[in-house]
């Protein structure tokens, strides 16, 4: 190379301001799926207790992974009110 020609700049003139997050958070989109989640349980979880062949346990079992995603939806919401996470 002449000392005249320079080589285009590798360096971005400004930093990333996403560099280093993650691309997989959901937001506020994971917190409505959570709820959706939460409706589909609760309506496996009715379905298994209205049938009396069906076992109660199922229906016990999605009553609980029901109420864990509400819980994690309701933390989810609340860090996005306050400001902790992206939406």
């Amino acid at each position: 190379m002449n000392p005249r020609q320079t080589g285009t700049n590798q360096q971005p003139q400004r930093p990333d301001p996403e560099h280093g997050k993650s691309s997989t958070t959901l937001g506020f989109f994971g917190a409505l799926a959570e709820i959706f989640g939460v409706v589909l349980m609760l309506g496996i979880g009715l379905s298994f207790l209205m049938v009396e062949m069906q076992p109660n346990a199922v229906a016990w079992v999605a009553f609980v992974i029901g109420a864990v995603l509400l819980v994690d939806a309701i933390r989810r919401l609340r860090r996005i009110a306050i400001g902790k996470d992206r939406y």
